[in-house]
Order: structure tokens, then sequence, then C-alpha cells
């Protein structure tokens, strides 16, 4: 059989394999080149190989088919080409010597297998985990494998981040090391789960630092391509911020509950005492003055603990506000209870400096919730104008809370009320018939589109113990009526078709010897 024969056969058998074979001389120039090559890159028999599949003007750099001329036994490459389309392809080469009878060096053999599927599936290895690790190393959490011992086989950054030691520190160490003492049995029930299982567990953790943590951890078992257990994945929760929240909720309502225990003994020694003097004038109403910041107390309490009882992300600022609202008010209710244990009547009005519309707002902030719940609309227009006049904050606060409440309570599902500010220039007449020592007056308007209340129910709306709801003291518009005279001012109430309106008048002078004698009414730029 010819030579030229003999090539032409393990060129067909190259070809039938997926394989492309070509020769060259000493020159480079392409003598021989089986089908599949000819299929994918066009003939090139007779010209230069670099100027074939390189597309370049001399021989490429650290060609295998130059190391073979040269001398090599044999050279291997991984190289991209164009094929006839210009499409790339990536070769995987391995060149030989071609050898005379004398043993001689008169070219090369090069044979090429198509690796481009491989490259791209290398490609797409290498970004699914890049991808993989980005994921990874970006989440919030604390993900970590376990080997069956319970040891650290991978920990990402987090971990540094949450407890305080670096990857290298963590790895290979057991998982037991980092719980709190008195946790750690629980982590028993790991070695024990099945495939289907998930453990579940939210346990006290201790940092680098030594201080005390809290995390949820959720551990599966890890499985190879043979179906093996290689150990347990696992996700780590960072749960210390919501874990003292709760802790605070618990404080306050311990606190809460035994403020009430206080007032029941308080009230038991009273009854016990004969003493219905201070029953009739100071007791009713302090009960009246407890059971709003109770209610707030209450509402905000079941919002964070629905908050807390959820298994998302929570709104620390938000759950940190109720908490905040939770404990002013509490400090309310001491401050209730000191005046109830003195058994004394009212404390003097104390006057400060402050701007009523900051405390209007803050009673508005409280009570958003039952305003949202009725699907109200609150229309507020606090005059800019005003400044800060004298005023009791936390008995004003009490003022605006009870008529707020009492809107509330009055308008219907969906309804609407209007609550303004400004400052009042009363007429002459208005001056006499009200006995007003002032000239100029704080105004605060609160408009609710309830019922119209009869004429005869509005002579009594101030008179205490007179109420027309289900439940309540009826002492509320009572205790405004008082507030109001006390800081020398007037309310009054009217109630028509276009809703019921009530409006309170405060000087804006400031006390002297009795009398308010000078104005501290400064407007607002």
């Amino acid at each position: 059989m010819s030579d030229s024969s003999i090539k032409n056969s393990i060129g067909f058998l190259l070809t039938a394999a997926g394989q492309m074979y070509w020769e060259v001389d000493r020159n480079f120039t392409v003598t021989f080149a089986n089908d599949l090559l000819k299929e994918i890159f066009g003939d090139p028999t007779g010209k230069k190989c670099y100027e074939s599949f390189c597309r370049k003007s001399q021989v490429c750099r650290e060609c295998p088919v130059a190391q073979v001329i040269n001398g090599a036994k044999s050279a291997q490459s991984e190289e991209i080409r164009y094929d006839k389309n210009n499409m790339p392809i990536w070769l995987d080469n391995t060149a030989t010597p071609v050898k005379n009878d004398n043993g001689e060096i008169i070219g090369a053999s090069q044979l090429s297998v198509d690796i481009t599927q491989k490259k791209r599936d290398l490609m797409w290895l290498k970004d699914s985990e890049r991808l993989y690790r980005n994921l990874v190393e970006q989440s919030p959490d604390v993900i970590f494998s376990l080997d069956p011992q319970g040891n650290f086989t991978f920990v990402n950054t987090q971990v540094e981040k949450f407890l305080g030691y670096s990857v290298s520190h963590v790895l290979e160490t057991p998982l037991k090391d980092y719980v709190a003492p008195e946790d750690r049995s629980r982590l028993y029930g790991i070695s024990e789960l099945n495939p289907e299982s998930i453990w579940d567990e939210e346990v006290a953790v201790i940092d680098s630092d030594g201080a005390r943590k809290y995390a949820r951890i959720r551990i599966k078992l890890s499985f190879g391509e043979t179906g093996v257990s290689l150990g347990f994945d696992g996700v780590m929760r960072d749960r210390t911020i919501r874990r003292k929240l709760e802790e605070e909720l618990k404080s306050s309502k311990a606190a809460l509950v035994e403020k009430i225990k206080i007032i029941d003994e308080l009230y038991e020694h009273i009854v016990e005492s004969g003493k219905c003097k201070a029953i009739e004038d100071h007791t009713a109403e302090v009960a009246h003055e407890l059971r709003q910041p109770l209610a707030i107390v209450g509402g905000f309490a079941r919002r964070l603990s629905k908050a807390l009882e959820g298994d998302v992300n929570i709104d620390i600022d938000r759950q940190k506000q109720y908490v905040h609202i939770i404990i002013s008010e509490i400090h309310r209710l001491e401050k209730i209870l000191d005046r109830l244990i003195e058994f004394t009547k009212r404390d003097h009005i104390t006057f400060q400096k402050v701007n009523p519309n900051e405390l209007i707002k803050y009673i508005i902030g409280i009570t958003e919730s039952r305003i949202t719940e009725k699907n109200i609309s609150l229309n507020v227009n606090l005059g800019p104008e005003i400044g800060d006049i004298p005023l009791d904050p936390g008995r004003f606060q009490q003022l605006a809370l009870n008529l707020l409440s009492n809107a509330i309570d009055a308008s219907p599902r969906g309804g609407s009320i209007d609550l303004e500010t400004g400052i009042s220039i009363p007429s002459d007449k208005a001056l006499k018939i009200g006995a007003l020592e002032a000239e100029t007056f704080f105004e605060m308007k609160i408009r609710n589109n309830g019922p119209i209340i009869p004429p005869e129910t509005l002579q009594n709306v101030f008179n205490p113990f007179f109420t027309t709801k289900e439940h309540g003291t009826g002492l509320g518009l009572t205790v405004s009526k008082k507030i109001v005279e006390d800081h020398g001012g007037s309310i009054s109430v009217k109630s028509d078709g276009d809703g019921t309106i009530f409006t309170i008048w405060f000087p804006v002078n400031e006390i002297s010897n009795g009398r308010r004698d000078f104005c501290l009414f400064q407007a607002h730029s």
C-alpha cells in the first residue's frame, strides 16, 4: 500500500473518530489534511499552516509544529482558531515529527480535537461558582457546612461580623464550641436528622468578645452524587436585636402588671378605710386617666408582639419606636399612681413655655392606629404662627388625647375629623360672657362628622359620669373641662348638620401673681 493510501486510510479513521489530522513540511506548508479538517477549515493543502489556521503571516508563537520540527519528540497546546465561517473553535493539539527513512525530520503531523464545548462547560462552571460564591458571601446570614462529626468544613465571611472570628479560625472547629453551655445539649438532635427533616432551633451563642448573642440555626443533611451523606448544610441568622426587643416588651408588660396590682391594692384599701370622699374626688378620675395609657400600651404591645411572632425581617426602627412609646406611657402611669398613693387632689398646674402644636403631633401619632382601623380621614391644619405659650405639657396632652379620642369614637367608619389650631382674638362680647382675662388666645378646634348631639344631651356633656357610650365612665370631657379651666381658658361644644365641634381657648399670657399680664406669643417665620 502506498504512502498516500496509508495517509488517506488514517485520515478516514480519524475523521470517523471526530479528530482532525494534517501534515506539514519543514517550511510549514500543508501536505495532507483529512476530510474533517477540510470540512471545518476548508482545504489548506499547499498553503502555510499559520495562514490557513491562524490568519497570520508568520509562525505562531509557541507553535507545537515548530517545536517538533526543531527536535522535540512531541508538543501539545490548547489554542483558539477560526473556522472557514470565521467562528471561533478551541482545539487540543498534539504534534509529532515526521521522519524519512534515514531518521531525519522532514516535517510534522498534528492531531487536533475540537474542545469548544468542553471550554464552554468550564466557563459556565466557573461563572456558576463565581455566582454561587457571590450569593453566599453577600448573604446577611452565616452559611456553613459541617462534617458528620459537627465540625465546620465551610463558612462564609458573615461569621466574622456575627461572631467576630475569622473564617480560618472557625474551619475544622465544632459548632458546639460557639453555642452557650446551657444550649449545647439541644445540638444532639442534629445527629438524629432524617433526610427530609430540618433541625430548626434558636440558641444563645458566644462571640469572640465573650458577649452573648442569639441565633436561629437551620440545618439539613447534605448528600453527595452517590447518595452518601457528607455531613450537614446550614444557615445561622442573627436574632439578637429581635430577642432584646422581646425582652424589653416582656419587661414593659411586667412593669404594667405590677402597677395594675398596686391600683387594685390601693382601691381595696380605700374602700376598706371608708374614704368615700377620696373615691369621689380622685379615684374615678384617676381610673379614667389610666384607661387611655393602658389602651395605648396594649395597642403597641400587640403590634410589637405580632411583628416578633413573624418569620420575616422586622423593621427594627419601628419596633424601637413602639417600645419607646410603651415605656413613655408606663412612665405616665407611674405619675398617675403617685398622685393616687398620696390621696390628694390634683396637683397645681405647672406651666412651661412649649409649642402646643408639637404636643398635638405626638397625640396624633399614638392614635394613628385607631384612626386607620376605622378608615377615618384626619385633616390637620396646625397654625404656623403658633409660638411657645405657657402650658402644663402633660395636662395639655391629656386634654388633646381626650378630645381626639372622643372624636374618633363619635366618627362613623370612613368618616372624617378636622383638627386645626391658630391664634384668636375674641370679641368684646365673648370676653365678657366668658369672663376671659386675656386678649389673645391659642385656639384649637376638633370637629367630627358623627351624628348630631341632641340639645338635652349637649347640656350634660361636661357633667361627671354622664355618658352615652356603652362602656365609659363619663369623665373624659369633665376632666378636659377642668384642665382648660385650670389654664384660665374656655371650652365650648356645638353640634349641628355640619358635625360636632369642640373649641378650646388658652390665654397666651403667662401667670404673674395669679394673673396673666404679659404676652409670650411670638410668630414663627
